[in-house]
């Protein structure tokens, strides 16, 4: 094989893990621009839907898309739960509160899990993929992708148009857009302000159960935990993206995913650099971070003299 057929291949390799990404990320800042506060559960709730969906179709016979339903409205469910029922109820919480119980449910649904779902007792398990994993497209000589990483690339990329035709078009785009600016300007001005955040969390569970269920269709789920890494590259993309837009921090996860298929393929031919592949894609993000503190697609910071 050429650089180039090795550079392609793992580049598109890498489809999978954007479009997993991506998801996460946007859920995320959804969140962070309507509540003002970081999800710290986004993963675990993310993994809830995913259990659920292996649960009904490894043991109950459930067709792929009727689980996937269950599980994106399970991720809804604990999505309104949180904002509704605890957030709302809760006394003087600010964002930091926010924060706390967002740690909270985390120990909560980890514990959770494995009471519920029995194929959370299994030590190690992979959900069914959507698609073959023997299925190739052939694109040349030395060139394949798997259908699964179009499979996955074509419903990230249609979730994330369609959430984003909402943010720009829709009437809840309008109130996101002005809840993110000034929440308390916006319910000055006759919107509704809980229906949004209520929205967003919504749609963030649902992200979460599909981002999940499609992570599992390619990684292992070992245990309730097995989307941390996942959420805490979502976080490094909204920082890396910059948070004052919608559309940085996807781009931000697009970008982190290259930047470890780049050093993977510099491992083809410096296969030291294999071993520290993960800690090389940090060093990369701190010193872009570094950088650019405000983000790489923020706004760039003007001081008045």
């Amino acid at each position: 094989m050429t650089v180039f057929d090795n550079l392609a291949s793992t580049l598109l390799g890498s489809l999978p893990s954007i479009s997993v990404l991506v998801l996460a990320t946007l859920a995320v800042t959804l969140i962070f621009k309507t509540s003002y506060t970081t999800n710290f559960a986004q993963g675990v709730i993310s993994a809830v839907g995913s259990y659920l969906v292996m649960e009904l179709m490894l043991f109950y016979r459930v067709p792929m898309y009727i689980g996937i339903l269950a599980g994106i409205t399970a991720g809804i469910l604990i999505g309104l739960f949180i904002d509704i029922v605890i957030f709302r109820n809760g006394r003087y919480v600010n964002a930091i509160g926010k924060q706390i119980i967002t740690m909270g449910m985390v120990s909560l649904l980890v514990g959770v899990i494995p009471f519920v779902f029995k194929t959370a007792g299994l030590e190690a398990v992979y959900l069914m993929p959507m698609v073959a994993l023997n299925k190739y497209v052939v694109l040349s000589k030395n060139i394949a992708i798997q259908i699964n990483s179009l499979v996955y690339f074509g419903i990230s990329a249609v979730i994330v148009t369609v959430v984003f035709l909402l943010l720009n078009l829709s009437k809840w785009g309008l109130g996101v857009r002005s809840t993110a600016s000034n929440e308390q300007v916006a319910g000055m001005l006759g919107i509704n302000t809980y229906v949004i955040t209520a929205a967003s969390w919504a749609i963030a569970g649902a992200l979460g159960a599909v981002s999940a269920t499609m992570y599992a269709g390619f990684n292992m789920m070992s245990n309730s935990l097995f989307m941390t890494t996942i959420q805490v590259n979502a976080f490094l993309a909204c920082i890396l993206g910059g948070f004052a837009t919608f559309y940085g921090p996807v781009l931000g996860a697009v970008i982190i995913p290259l930047i470890s298929a780049l050093i993977g393929f510099t491992a083809i031919y410096i296969p030291t650099l294999s071993t520290w592949r993960e800690v090389l894609v940090y060093v990369v993000l701190l010193l872009l971070i570094l950088w650019k503190p405000q983000g790489l697609f923020g706004p760039r910071a003007v001081r008045k003299v």
